[in-house]
């Protein structure tokens, strides 16, 4: 039995006895198993959120590693249950976009449907496919049950429509606002950003948009909808206390912060909403 290291990402929180459970059915089938929870207070149902999580937490974990990403508000329905597998990592999860960011940047090697009966449990809830299909499947997979044992091909795998990031002339880059974290700082698709040769090089997470560089700080401008034109600077202590900012992020996106305070309360923007990012002539 092999120590694979399973990460656990869902919508479910800890006040109930979810992810308890889906931990001890893993338990159960690989006991060597390691497990990480990535998170589990995500926004219940929200699978965009989810896709950027797991997208984001993926190149942190050990190679051979499997998520168990179960954000699933269509379970019970039609929605199929996949497992799809990566050089270097597998997921499993309900098909319904949860893996879009992922299935952007390459596609799996090899996907499957969750349909074998023993490779479930006995009796499959209507509400819990978590702790009934898919802590199963992943349990089964770190123990070292091959892939396509699971169940049969699956292809067309569901995504969603890519978020915009777009190169404008200038070089100028457009984008939009994605989501808050839990310190109400907003997070925008705008990079991935980093320093580069005295300049700002732009290698960018979505595939609609080719490579750049842009000038570096602190010429760098960030128009938001409001109207409201923020710096861009390198840490919130270069921003007095209760002033809004622009910064590069830890995964290379530019979020927007309130310095001890929160952006998601301060700035009367939504997800979707256009963001701009330009300079100073």
């Amino acid at each position: 039995m092999k120590d694979v290291t399973i990460g656990l990402l869902t919508d479910f929180g800890l006040d109930d006895t979810y992810v308890g459970v889906m931990k001890a059915v893993i338990a159960g089938l690989a006991p060597r198993a390691r497990l990480i929870d990535v998170t589990h207070t995500l926004p219940p149902g929200d699978v965009r959120q989810a896709a950027f999580k797991l997208w984001q937490c993926v190149p942190y974990f050990p190679p051979g590693a499997v998520f168990l990403a179960v954000v699933d508000p269509g379970v019970g329905t039609s929605r199929r249950a996949i497992a799809a597998a990566w050089d270097h990592f597998t997921v499993v999860a309900p098909d319904n976009g949860l893996m879009t960011y992922l299935l952007a940047e390459s596609p799996p090697r090899a996907a499957v449907e969750l349909t074998h009966a023993e490779y479930r449990r006995p009796q499959v809830s209507a509400t819990f496919h978590g702790r009934d299909v898919f802590a199963p499947a992943a349990g089964h997979l770190a123990r070292g049950v091959r892939l396509d044992r699971l169940g049969p091909p699956a292809r067309n795998l569901l995504r969603f429509d890519l978020p915009r990031l777009e190169l404008l002339e200038g070089p100028r880059l457009k984008g939009e606002f994605l989501h808050t974290d839990r310190f109400g700082n907003w997070i925008t698709t705008l990079g991935r950003l980093t320093e580069a040769d005295g300049d700002l090089e732009l290698r960018p997470w979505l595939p609609s948009c080719p490579p750049a560089h842009l000038p570096l700080f602190p010429r760098l401008r960030l128009l938001l909808p409001t109207g409201l034109e923020l710096p861009v600077l390198r840490t919130f202590g270069e921003a007095a206390e209760g002033t809004v900012l622009a910064y590069i992020g830890s995964e290379g996106l530019l979020e927007v912060a309130v310095n001890r305070g929160s952006a998601a309360a301060t700035l009367a923007v939504h997800p979707g909403q256009d963001v701009l990012l330009t300079y100073e002539v």
